[in-house]
């Protein structure tokens, strides 16, 4: 029986450039694909591809897909231009095997700051229109095509002879390590070759990224290191931090990496508690047993007895600690020390890693900074918390919400990314991973641990609140963000932005209002005056405060006698609605709404907080429903490059923000 996967289409947060997606699809090859313009494919074409063969997948907890290739002999040119990546968008592959073949069907997309200039950007299938994928057959991974230092090519200079091998799988032998990545040092080095494969000189060296694909990673060698081959993915990668963009080699796992001898020492790369008795080390290649499984190799800062220590039968590269009982949110630090690889390399000197000891209460997690910030104070620490999922990913597909019993305010979460066990609603569950603020909305990203402890729990809450105490500037609104909440009765009392930004207003009859969103799949269509109970966990969605229904049954139409909610006065909200049309070229319009009169601040961004264009400077402004228009040019009246742009408007104590794309 086929298998088919679908992913529900979603509004990209990614700094994709897409158009609107033409159906129905274009069959066609991948080499095609990546010779678009040849053939009159264009950037948001929908497509389809068939017979490919997947040759790389990415499961690390906040996934980007996989990587498929044409077969040997399915193009006279092959295996130029066979390969390309389907990104998933954090949505696990869940199935997806090397060696499966596939057809997909997505949309023809280029990531990266020179899109569409295919030369400077990554060329892939995307998730919209919805992307589909489903197996077919199954045969060996293709064997790496080998290559030379100078075949790969490293920055935008020399994609005239890289482009050509993006998202195939290459392979490169008689290695040396030269220099490590400024920016990303444990993960990403450089190489040159021992020989030179004609017409390669000494000077033709490439990049090697090893946590792409894989988390916990492969290590990186020591410099001078030699190694027999590199295998992987030849990928190109834009600029982040001091690196420049590149085409990379990104190994699928320590297999891809092979050395001359017993290669490198282990690392320790991550610890996190999965107990208040257990902790898991993570180390960046496979270990000796009998090393790894010595006590006395282990410490804890706070002085916490290691009672025990077992590798990890299989991968060979994690132990699990039993421990005494750990202070749950107490700041530790694991010591290891004198652990051998498998090949027998000990460690140098003694290593350390810091987390959060035991289950963490949420309560703690989204405990602030301070007063006058409102950031977690366990922000960018990794932590484990226990909870009952409230909303699960079959309703919002790219993330779930968890809370801690009995509910309340501070008792829940969002959980982002992708990840290997997907839990329902009811169920108790551990996960461990990393704090983040994403725009001022606390969440675990990058989950490296989860576990299903029970089913069909009775979930906490539905707190009831009033409007007035969850929406965008409440004072106590903070305190339920991720909270399952519930509002009744209330009654909608504007759509502004629905089609657009897909949010709506509530509101009681003392005129409090509080926004919904429309992350979830539910079908009701928000109409004026209809009287309702409204339940759902609560997001900071870009600036905004909003209840996340799950489902139709979230949203419980009732009547109310005795009050005509056409009779009550509508309040004025605080809005900033999805701009239209976007993607743009050059022109689009800016909605937003203020609840009084006040000084409007509404400034375009850049990707790194640069103000690109100030729409409205400190106009003061009566309350309603206003518009602005964007021709895409900045301050300096030049016209901006393609890419994602960000826009915030700003009056009396309120912010909200929202993406923009222009594709030219």
């Amino acid at each position: 029986m086929k298998r088919i996967v679908i992913i529900a289409m979603l509004s990209s947060l990614a700094a994709w450039c897409l158009a609107e997606a033409a159906d129905p699809p274009i069959d066609c090859t991948v080499y095609q694909i990546q010779r678009a313009a040849d053939y009159g494919i264009a950037v948001g074409d929908s497509v389809r591809i068939t017979d490919v063969v997947v040759t790389a997948l990415d499961i690390r907890p906040n996934t980007h897909g996989f990587w498929v290739q044409e077969q040997p002999g399915s193009d006279p040119l092959y295996p130029y231009y066979s390969g390309i990546a389907i990104y998933t968008q954090s949505t696990f592959p869940t199935g997806v095997q090397l060696g499966d073949i596939m057809t997909v069907k997505g949309v023809y997309a280029e990531y990266g700051p020179g899109s569409p200039d295919t030369c400077r950007a990554l060329s892939e299938i995307d998730t919209v229109n919805p992307l589909t994928w489903e197996k077919t057959g199954s045969t060996t991974v293709p064997e790496p095509i080998l290559l030379s230092a100078y075949d790969v090519g490293d920055t935008c200079t020399t994609c005239w002879k890289a482009e050509k091998w993006e998202g195939v799988l290459v392979t490169l032998d008689t290695l040396v390590c030269t220099s490590y990545d400024a920016a990303y040092p444990l993960t990403s080095w450089w190489c040159k070759e021992a020989h030179n494969h004609p017409p390669s000189t000494s000077a033709d060296s490439f990049s090697v990224q090893t946590n792409k694909l894989i988390d916990p990673y492969p290590g990186r060698p020591n410099i001078g290191d030699t190694l027999v081959s590199v295998t992987g993915i030849h990928q190109y990668a834009g600029p982040a931090l001091t690196s420049p963009a590149a085409y990379r080699i990104i190994t699928r796992n320590a297999a891809d990496i092979v050395y001359k001898g017993s290669g490198p020492a282990p690392n320790l790369i991550l610890a996190y508690s999965t107990s208040n008795t257990e902790i898991v080390a993570a180390f960046d290649s496979k270990l000796d047993q009998t090393t790894a499984e010595n006590t006395l190799n282990y410490s804890l800062g706070t002085g916490t007895l290691i009672l025990g220590a077992v590798l990890d039968p299989v991968e060979r590269m994690s132990v699990t600690l039993t421990t005494g009982t750990q202070v749950p949110g107490t700041w530790e630090t694991l010591t290891v020390c004198c652990i051998k690889s498998e090949g027998g390399a000990s460690m140098i000197a003694a290593q350390d890693q810091s987390f959060r000891a035991g289950l963490t209460p949420i309560s703690l997690v989204q405990t602030p900074k301070s007063a006058e910030n409102d950031s977690s104070q366990f922000a960018n620490e990794q932590v484990t918390i226990a909870g009952i999922v409230t909303g699960d990913k079959n309703a919002y597909v790219e993330h779930f919400f968890m809370e801690q019993t009995p509910g309340g305010p501070w008792s829940g979460i969002m959980i982002y990314g992708g990840i290997p066990i997907i839990p329902a609603e009811g169920d108790s569950v551990i996960v461990a991973g990393l704090v983040s603020e994403y725009y001022n909305r606390t969440e675990l990203l990058s989950v490296d641990y989860i576990e299903v402890v029970s089913s069909g729990n009775p979930i906490p809450g539905p707190d009831l609140v009033d409007p007035d105490q969850i929406n965008t500037g409440s004072p106590t609104g903070e305190s339920y963000e991720g909270v399952f909440v519930r509002c009744d009765p209330v009654f909608v009392s504007d759509t502004t932005g629905y089609e657009a930004f897909g949010q709506w207003t509530v509101s009681n009859i003392a005129a409090h209002t509080a926004t919904v969103g429309h992350s979830a799949s539910y079908t009701y269509d928000p109409t004026i005056g209809e009287w309702m109970n409204i339940r759902g966990p609560m997001d900071y969605y870009f600036g905004i405060r909003r209840i996340e229904p799950r489902r139709d049954a979230d949203i419980d139409l009732v009547n109310v006698t005795g009050v005509d909610p056409g009779t009550q006065p509508k309040p004025q909200v605080f809005a900033l609605e999805q701009n239209s049309p976007n993607p743009f070229n050059p022109v689009t319009n800016i909605f937003f709404s203020i609840p009084a009169k006040a000084k409007v601040e509404l400034y375009v961004y850049d990707v790194s907080g640069r103000v690109v264009k100030k729409l409205v400077d400190g106009v003061p402004m009566e309350p309603g429903r206003h518009k602005a228009t964007w021709d895409g040019r900045n301050d300096a009246g030049r016209a901006v490059s393609s890419g994602v742009y960000f826009c915030k408007l700003s009056a009396a104590d309120k912010v909200a923000q929202m993406k923009m794309v222009v594709l030219k």
